[in-house]
């Protein structure tokens, strides 16, 4: 079930199950350490990139290799 919560970026209201905030655009807007998580991907370590947003965010391993994976689209 979705619920609300505030954008890191401009604190508008957002679903919990937005890919992007409505407001300002800011991926994956309620998650912590996305922009270090963009980072280790963007150096080609995939790897650190899931395990950045797991130890963040405690998703399982699933889901964080779901957000990495869209990156590459």
């Amino acid at each position: 079930m979705a619920t609300l919560g505030s954008c890191r970026t401009c604190k508008g209201q957002v679903s919990s199950e937005a890919k992007s905030c409505p407001h300002c655009g800011q991926p994956f807007p309620l998650l912590n350490g996305v922009d270090e998580a963009q980072g280790y991907f963007h150096a080609g370590n995939k790897i650190a990139a899931i395990k950045c947003l797991r130890e963040k965010n405690g998703l399982d391993l699933k889901d964080a290799k779901d957000i990495v994976d869209s990156w590459e689209k």
